[in-house]
């Protein structure tokens, strides 16, 4: 069964707000077994609203709507909805009543305009809010099922997992849908594609290349007729694809390379200290994300100026002033320096330019070196990193991440 999801109100599609709720709708709709088909954004309009319903109403025999059931003027969708399929909005009493009651447990009185959200379709059916006030609606229209939600992402998922996906996983005769995410760093879409030229003919699944800021994702999405042969389908895949592209693929379940870096120093009981010049604390920042990071995470210094270089990691200044502070040379005393001060195994280094000014000739902006120091010997990188500021300042602590990563690997 292929679905549509339609997203209401203006501050979607004007850009103000990032729409959350289709792609949480969409995840947990496949995880079901139900394809999502279509995705549509519409502002607050009654007509503009009524009519997409309409249309998706004879297209799908699945619509799931989010937004628009609020209590402010512009929360339109239950009108639009009468309007759509031609009745009229009646009070809803149980709705009504459990409204009142949140207000008056709170030792409130219920505004009118709150009120208003216990008004229906005549002949939709509610669905109750765990955390909120505004219920959820059914109404079915000539077989299509139309599930209202609020916009609120809460409240949105709260219903979802309580009301619409236990309904949905009731009926039987769903193929099961099964995503699994593969995460590369340090490899072009078309390099992938390249090397996975021959195989992809043959994947018995649907094969999505995601380029990201800071690497490509593959989704590979499996169909089959139970749980097991979806699996089994996308191990086959895996199998076939990882050894093509090597140890670019740092992920074969969606975790973020931070995730990935954090679990692998814990397993492997080891300390990592960081030296941070053009990332600014960034790639502490990811790390202290992961649980339990400090039994690994010795400490992070932030040494941008030339100055505190010399004074909190020991370069030598003449170093700086032979080389410059964005070098091999200077990356590699960097990673020593923290080491050694922080008596750990790894010391890992960052020195670039970020941009937009400070390049030259010969080093330009996006110019990165990284260094990773360990017992008997020290790793160096070098990157041109393209991007604004941020988007340098991220790729350099992705790769910087992914130094620590192949070194734990090369280890196991």
């Amino acid at each position: 069964m292929n679905a549509a999801i339609i997203v209401i109100g203006d501050e979607i599609t004007s850009g103000r707000k990032i729409d959350t709720n289709s792609s949480y709708l969409a995840r947990e709709l496949g995880e079901i077994g139900v394809a999502v088909a279509r995705i549509v954004g519409v502002g607050d309009d009654i007509k503009e609203v009524a009519g997409v319903l309409r249309e998706a109403a004879r297209a799908y025999r699945l619509v799931l709507v989010t937004g628009g059931l609020g209590p402010t003027h512009d929360d339109l969708t239950r009108q639009a909805l009468a309007e759509a399929f031609g009745t009229r909005l009646v009070l809803d009493k149980p709705t009504a009543a459990y409204i009142e009651e949140r207000f008056r447990a709170r030792g409130l009185e219920a505004p009118e305009a709150v009120k208003a959200m216990a008004l229906v379709p005549e002949g939709a059916r509610t669905l109750a809010n765990p955390v909120g006030t505004a219920p959820g609606l059914v109404w079915v229209e000539r077989g299509t099922e139309i599930y209202v939600l609020p916009g609120v992402p809460s409240e949105a998922k709260a219903i979802f997992s309580t009301s619409v996906a236990p309904e949905l996983r009731r009926r039987s005769g769903r193929d099961f849908i099964k995503t699994r995410v593969l995460r590369t760093v340090g490899i072009t879409e078309s390099e992938i594609s390249e090397k996975l030229a021959k195989v992809i003919p043959e994947l018995k699944v649907r094969l999505a290349f995601l380029p990201e800021a800071t690497g490509v994702d593959l989704a590979l999405t499996a169909t089959a007729g139970d749980e097991a042969q979806t699996l089994a389908a996308l191990e086959s895949a895996v199998s076939e694809i990882v050894p093509l592209i090597g140890d670019r693929v740092y992920s074969l379940t969606g975790e973020e390379i931070h995730t990935v870096v954090g679990e692998m120093l814990i397993e492997h009981r080891k300390t990592l200290a960081l030296a941070e010049s053009c990332t600014g604390g960034l790639v502490a920042h990811l790390l202290t994300e992961v649980p339990g990071i400090s039994a690994s995470l010795e400490r992070g210094i932030v040494a941008y100026s030339n100055k505190a270089k010399v004074e909190t990691l020991g370069v030598c200044s003449d170093l700086i002033a032979e080389h410059g502070a964005v070098s091999e040379e200077v990356a590699r005393a960097m990673a020593s320096g923290v080491r050694e001060r922080a008596a750990t195994d790894l010391g890992l280094a960052t020195t670039g330019i970020a941009g937009p000014t400070g390049g030259t000739e010969t080093k330009p902006v996006g110019l990165v070196y990284l260094a990773l120091a360990y017992r008997g010997g020290c790793e160096i990188a070098r990157h041109v990193l393209t991007g604004g500021r941020d988007l340098v300042k991220r790729r350099a602590a992705v790769r910087a991440l992914d130094m620590v990563r192949c070194y734990l690997a090369s280890r196991e």
